[in-house]
C-alpha cells in the first residue's frame, strides 16, 4: 500500500478486535476496574452526528483507561422504551393508543425500536466504539425492567412513593404527565387579550389583560399588586367573568405584576405554575376546563369539544361582538412545552404516582459535591436545578411502551397490592397478583393501567450494570461506577433522578465522575435531534474520510460546549491520519529489532526531551478527559516538532545505522502511536501491528502499555530549539528564493555570541540544510558592498523622454562599486551623445547593497542574536 487508505484499513482493524475480543470486560481480573455508564442508545432512528460526536468522546475514556492497566467495564445498550417510539409508530400506521389494543400496540412499538438496533451495532462498529457486547442490555427486555420494578417496590416499603392526586404537567397530545424536568421552556408569539370585566351590583368596570381567555370558566380570584395603590380600592369586590356571569373576588398578592397589562391578573385553574403555586396557597377548588385530550370540559359551557385553540379563537370572538374585548397585543410568552413532542403542556389535576424529592434535596446536592464533574462549572446547572424544585417526582405515565408500574388496584376499595419481588419482570394487566383478592374488603384485583416514567428506568443504570440484587461480589466491585457521560441539556433528568435513585438504594454516590458534553449544531444554528429533522447523517462522512478523521473532530470538541459542525477539521483528521501513517512507514524502513538507549546526539536528546514533556502533559489532559487539549499536545509536537524538524534533520543518519537515531525513532514513533491511539485507532493500530508488534510485545496497541518520560533537560530542549529556528529561518529562506528545499547551498556562516552553543549540532545544519560548508564564529569579516545598480524606469523615461534610451545605455555599462556612491551623494554625473551632460542620484537609479563574506555576496537572517550568513 503506497498510501494510507482509511475505510478498507479501519474494518480490517475493526474485525480484528471482534476477533480478538480485546474489549471484553473480565470480571475474574485483579486488574483495577474503570466502569462506564454508558448513555443506552435510543432506538427510534438511525445515529446522527451529534451522537458520532458524543459516542467517540466516550470511546476515548474507555480506550485511554484499557492502555493505562485498567479492565474496562464499557457495555453495548439501548433504550427501548418511551413516547419518541409511541409517536413514530402512530405516524406509520396511522393509529393511536386509544384506537388499538394495548398488547398489539406495544408489539408495534417494540418490533419498530427494536428494528433500529443492528443498524446502531453496525454504525457503532464503523465509528470504531470499543463498547463490550458481552455486557450488551436493552432497557426493554425484563432482565432490565426487573431491576426498575424491584427499586419501586422497595420505595413503597419504605414509604417514599406515594399514589395522589394533584395538578401535574400534562401533555394532551401524548396524553401524559410529565416531570418538571421533562418541560421545555421556548418564547412563542401570542396575544394580549384586554378584556373587560363588571364589577359586581356595580356600573364600574375592570380591564384584565390575559393570554389564556379559554380559561375564563376555570377563573378563581383576580388579584392586584399590594403595592399598586391605585388598585387598592378594587380589592374585597367582586367581579363578574364575561360571557359567565361568574361572581369571582378580587385579592391583593405581591406575586402581581403591576407592570404587566393593566396590572390586574385572573387566578385560574391551572393556567401557569404561578396559577398553581395561588391555588395551594388559597386552598381553591381545581375546576377542570380542560381535559386529558386537550379539549374543553362541560365547564366552558357552548365551547365543550373545542380545542383549546379552537376555544380560545371562539371565546375572543364572542368577546368582540360582546364589545367586552378591548384591544389585543402582540407579545412573547414563555410557553412549557412537551420535551418530546413540543405540545404545550397544561397543568391537570389527575392521580399520580410520585416519589418524594423534596425531601433529598440537600441529599443530592451533597452527593453532587462528591462527585468530580467534568468541567467543573457544569455542576452548578444541577445545583439550580435541585435548588429550584418545589414538588416531587411524578413518576407514573398514561401511555403504553414502557416499564408497567407492578401493582395491582381494588376495584372497590381502590386499596393498591404490590407485586412480589420474587415476581418482577411483571405486567399486571396481564399476569396474575400475588394474592387472589383485596385484603381490605374482599374485592378483585385488576392491573394498575399506568406505566413508569421513562427516567425511571433510565436512572437505575448504575445499579443495574453493577449487578445490584443480582450479584453481590460483583455489586461490591462495580459500585459506585466510575464515570457517567452524557450530554448537558440530560443534567436535570438523567443525573439528577440517577444521584437520587441510587442514593436512595445504597446511600452512596451512584458514579465518582461525570463527563458532561455539549451538542453538536446544525446548519442553521440549532442543536441537532431528530425529532426536529436538522440532523447530519455521519455515514457519507465515514465513508469518504474514514472513521479516525471524523474522531478527530471530535477531539476538537471541549466538553460542556456546543460546537458547530466543521468539515475542515475532518479534512485536517484525514491528513493527520496519513502524516502519521508516514510517519510509521519512515520508522519501519529504519527499525529491524529494538534498540537500546545508547549513542544519543543531540538533536536525540531535544526531541526525546520534547517527547518526554508530551508524554507528561497529554497524560495529564487524558486523566482530566480533556481530550481536545491532548490531541493539540500530541498533533503539534507529532507533526512540526517531531516529522517536520527531527525526521528531516536525521534522514542522513538512518543511512548509517545510527544508534541513536534508532533508539529515538522507535522510542517517539512508538510513543505518538500509543499516545493518539485512544483518539485515532485505526491508523494507530495499523503502525503498530507493522512496526512495532514483535518488538513492543503486545497483541494490540490498545492493550499495549502508556508510554513513560524518557529524559527531560532544560538545555537540551533550549539548544535544540535554536538549531531548529535557525534551520527553519535557511528553508523559509529557500521558499522565498524558489529554490527547492533539496538544492545546494554554498555556505552557511552562524554568528554572534549565541552561535558557539550549536558547536556540536554542525552536522544537523549541515545536512538539513544541503550546505557545501558550515562555520560557527564569533565574529565574522562581513563586508557591505554596492553590488547592482537599478535604473528606476518609470522616473527615467518620462524624465528624459527621447534621451532615456541612452541614459539606460550608459547606465548599462558603470560599474557599481565605482559609480554607486556617487549615485548616493546625488552627485553622478554622465555625458550624453550630444555633447549635454545630467546629473542622478537615488531618484533615477536604485543603489543594491549587499553584505560579502570571503568577496562572495551573501544574503543574511537573523534568529535571536545568530546572524545567519548564506550563500547561494
Amino acid at each position: 500500500m503506497s498510501q494510507y487508505e482509511a475505510v478498507p484499513t479501519e474494518r480490517k482493524w475493526q474485525q480484528k478486535w471482534k476477533e480478538w475480543e480485546i474489549f471484553k470486560f473480565d470480571p475474574c481480573s485483579d486488574k483495577p476496574i474503570y466502569s462506564i455508564d454508558n448513555p443506552p442508545r435510543y432506538t427510534s432512528g438511525s445515529l446522527h452526528l451529534g451522537h458520532a460526536t458524543g459516542y467517540s468522546l466516550i470511546d476515548f475514556a474507555a480506550r485511554y483507561k484499557r492502555m493505562r492497566g485498567h479492565n474496562v467495564f464499557f457495555p453495548l445498550c439501548f433504550d427501548v422504551n418511551g413516547t419518541p417510539t409511541e409517536i413514530r409508530v402512530e405516524k406509520k400506521h396511522g393509529i393511536t393508543k386509544l384506537t388499538t389494543p394495548r398488547q398489539e400496540y406495544i408489539q408495534l412499538c417494540s418490533e419498530y425500536a427494536n428494528s433500529f438496533i443492528e443498524e446502531m451495532k453496525e454504525q457503532f462498529e464503523i465509528m470504531g466504539e470499543s463498547m463490550d457486547p458481552s455486557i450488551y442490555y436493552q432497557t426493554d427486555a425484563p432482565y432490565y425492567r426487573r431491576i426498575t420494578q424491584i427499586t419501586f417496590l422497595r420505595l413503597l416499603e419504605k414509604g417514599l412513593v406515594y399514589k395522589g392526586t394533584f395538578p401535574v404537567n400534562w401533555c394532551p397530545s401524548c396524553t401524559t404527565a410529565l416531570a418538571d424536568a421533562e418541560v421545555e421552556y421556548s418564547d412563542n408569539d401570542t396575544k394580549l387579550n384586554y378584556i373587560t370585566f363588571q364589577v359586581k351590583d356595580s356600573d364600574e368596570e375592570v380591564i384584565i389583560a390575559t393570554t389564556r381567555p379559554e380559561l375564563l370558566c376555570a377563573c378563581q380570584l383576580v388579584a392586584v399588586s399590594p403595592e399598586d395603590h391605585s388598585k387598592a380600592d378594587l380589592v374585597g369586590k367582586e367581579l363578574l367573568t364575561p360571557l359567565y356571569g361568574k361572581a369571582i373576588k378580587v385579592i391583593a398578592d405581591e406575586k402581581v405584576d403591576p407592570e404587566f397589562g393593566t396590572g390586574v391578573v385572573m387566578i385560574c385553574t391551572i393556567g401557569d405554575k404561578t396559577d398553581l403555586e395561588w391555588v395551594m396557597k388559597y386552598h381553591l377548588p381545581l375546576d377542570k376546563a380542560i381535559d386529558e385530550h386537550g379539549h374543553l370540559t362541560s365547564l366552558a359551557g357552548k365551547y365543550q369539544g373545542l380545542t383549546v385553540k379552537e376555544g380560545r379563537d371562539a371565546i375572543i370572538k364572542d368577546l368582540g361582538a360582546a364589545q367586552l374585548l378591548v384591544k389585543q397585543e402582540n407579545i412573547k410568552q414563555s410557553v412549557g412545552g412537551c420535551w418530546r413532542c413540543h405540545h404545550p403542556i397544561e397543568f391537570l389535576q389527575v392521580p399520580q404516582w410520585f416519589l418524594k424529592t423534596m425531601d433529598f434535596k440537600e441529599h443530592i446536592l451533597k452527593l453532587a459535591d462528591e462527585v468530580q464533574w467534568h468541567p467543573p462549572f457544569m455542576k452548578v446547572r444541577l445545583q439550580d436545578w435541585v435548588n429550584s424544585l418545589q414538588w416531587d417526582w411524578v413518576i407514573s405515565r398514561q401511555r403504553y411502551f414502557a416499564t408497567p408500574i407492578p401493582i395491582w388496584d381494588c376495584e372497590d376499595c381502590g386499596h393498591v397490592v404490590p407485586a412480589k419481588e420474587e415476581q418482577c419482570y411483571v405486567d399486571p394487566l396481564v399476569n396474575k397478583p400475588p394474592i387472589d383478592k383485596c385484603p381490605i374488603c374482599g374485592g378483585k384485583l385488576i392491573g394498575h393501567p399506568d406505566v413508569f416514567d421513562t427516567w425511571m428506568d433510565s436512572s437505575i443504570s448504575p445499579l443495574y450494570n453493577t449487578f445490584w440484587n443480582r450479584d453481590e461480589d460483583m455489586f461490591q466491585k462495580l459500585y459506585p461506577m466510575s464515570m457517567r457521560p452524557q450530554s448537558h441539556d440530560i443534567i436535570r433528568t438523567w443525573a439528577f433522578y440517577t444521584l437520587l435513585r441510587c442514593y436512595l438504594m445504597t446511600d452512596q454516590k451512584a458514579w465518582d465522575h461525570i463527563m458532561i458534553h455539549g451538542f453538536i449544531m446544525s446548519p442553521d444554528g440549532t442543536p441537532m435531534h431528530s425529532s426536529l429533522g436538522n440532523v447530519i447523517d455521519p455515514m457519507p462522512i465515514l465513508e469518504e474520510y474514514g472513521a479516525d478523521a471524523l474522531r478527530y473532530y471530535a477531539c476538537t470538541c471541549a466538553l460542556g460546549e456546543d460546537n458547530a459542525f466543521r468539515e475542515k477539521d475532518v479534512i485536517r483528521g484525514k491528513r493527520l491520519a496519513t502524516k502519521l501513517w508516514n510517519i510509521g512507514r519512515f520508522t519501519n524502513m529504519v527499525i529491524d529489532s529494538k534498540p537500546e538507549m545508547k549513542g544519543l546526539q543531540p538533536m536525540d536528546r531535544w526531541i526525546l526531551s520534547k517527547f518526554s514533556r508530551v508524554v507528561r502533559n497529554a497524560t495529564a489532559f487524558y486523566e482530566a478527559y480533556q481530550f481536545d487539549r491532548a490531541m493539540r499536545e500530541i498533533e503539534d509536537f507529532a507533526w512540526h516538532e517531531y516529522a517536520d524538524h527531527y525526521l528531516e534533520m536525521v534522514k542522513h543518519r538512518t543511512r548509517d545505522g545510527d544508534d541513536g537515531v534508532r533508539f529515538t525513532l522507535y522510542t517517539v514513533t512508538l510513543g505518538i502511536t500509543k499516545l493518539l491511539a485512544p483518539l485515532m485507532p485505526h491508523v494507530t493500530e495499523d503502525i503498530y501491528q507493522e512496526t512495532f508488534l514483535k518488538l513492543d510485545g503486545a497483541r494490540s496497541v490498545h492493550v499495549s502499555t502508556w508510554p513513560e518520560e524518557v529524559l527531560i533537560s532544560e538545555e537540551d530542549e533550549q539548544k535544540g530549539d535554536l538549531v531548529r529556528e535557525v534551520i527553519s529561518a535557511i528553508r523559509a529562506w529557500k521558499a522565498e528564493k524558489g529554490f527547492p528545499l533539496n538544492k545546494e547551498i554554498e555556505l552557511v556562516e552562524l554568528v554572534g555570541p549565541s552561535a558557539v552553543k550549536l558547536n556540536g549540532y554542525e552536522r544537523d545544519v549541515l545536512e538539513t540544510s544541503r550546505a557545501k560548508d558550515l562555520k560557527i564564529v564569533a565574529e565574522a569579516n562581513l563586508e557591505e558592498r554596492i553590488v547592482d545598480l537599478k535604473p528606476v524606469k518609470s522616473k527615467i523615461g518620462p524624465t528624459f523622454r527621447h534621451k532615456g534610451k541612452e541614459v539606460l545605455d550608459i547606465l548599462d555599462q558603470l560599474v557599481p562599486s565605482e559609480a554607486g556612491p556617487a549615485i548616493e551623494n546625488g552627485e553622478l554625473t554622465i555625458q550624453l551623445s550630444d555633447g549635454s551632460t545630467i546629473t542622478l542620484d537615488q531618484t533615477f537609479v536604485e543603489v543594491e547593497r549587499k553584505l560579502t563574506l570571503e568577496g562572495k555576496a551573501v544574503d543574511t537572517l537573523q534568529v535571536q542574536d545568530i546572524l545567519i550568513a548564506v550563500s547561494p
